[in-house]
């Protein structure tokens, strides 16, 4: 049995994560949903990374820590202050020392977070909700406005734009799950993120939101 460590993306929350949970455990494992001060626009990646340190207290046996999205920035330090077994990058940014995450997902990503989402006048920015849901497919805007609505938060900007702290990627193993229908980071984009681990990456037919939009699929290639 295995412990699986999730950490949400930016504007995430651990409710975006919760549908692979009762999957994971029913497959004999044990998982647990990090939450990041992501609303804290004074909170920096080495926050985040001790957030989830704190998190794993007192965990025995094999630890797996699973990012989604920009959370691939904070599961990157984690291994250099306690014990993981594996990281595993769920459509999620590969950190390179020095760059900060919009740096490096490229100017493209960054212009889609910047224009479906509002500067709150506090550090934070927070998705806009009712432009997000326009691009869905009218059968499934109301869904999604659901979605967005209960998952969905502010997110401290400066955590986004600092310059990554680690000095390298951590030497364990890792596994990439590439989402061959992202529009948010382009399977192109992921497949460099990939290629910089050194991994042939696991790929769902999904969305960005996997975790919510394919979670059997998704459960069963962290299971496996």
């Amino acid at each position: 049995m295995a412990t699986f460590v999730l950490v949400h993306g930016a504007f995430g929350s651990p409710a975006e994560l919760a549908p692979v949970i009762p999957l994971l455990e029913a497959s004999g494992h044990r998982a647990i949903a990090v939450d990041l001060p992501c609303t804290d626009p004074k909170a920096t990646l080495d926050d985040y990374a001790r957030t989830v340190v704190e998190a794993m207290a007192g965990i025995e046996g094999p630890i797996v820590v699973v990012g989604h999205s920009a959370g691939g920035a904070t599961i990157s330090l984690v291994p250099g202050r306690t014990r993981v077994d594996r990281l595993v990058y769920v459509t999620a940014v590969v950190p390179e020392p020095g760059r900060s995450i919009v740096d490096t997902v490229g100017a493209d990503v960054r212009e889609t977070m910047l224009s479906v989402s509002h500067d709150d006048g506090n550090g934070c920015r927070s998705f806009d909700f009712e432009m997000l849901a326009s691009l869905a497919p009218p059968e499934e805007r109301e869904a999604y406005l659901a979605f967005l609505r209960a998952t969905q938060r502010s997110q401290g900007w400066a955590a986004m734009e600092q310059p990554w702290p680690g000095r390298s990627l951590p030497d364990v193993p890792r596994t990439y799950v590439l989402c061959t229908e992202d529009t948010i980071i382009p399977p192109a984009k992921q497949r460099e993120m990939a290629a910089r681990l050194g991994v042939e990456p696991i790929e769902i037919a999904s969305e960005h939101a996997v975790f919510t939009l394919r979670p059997r699929e998704l459960a069963a290639a962290l299971a496996e």
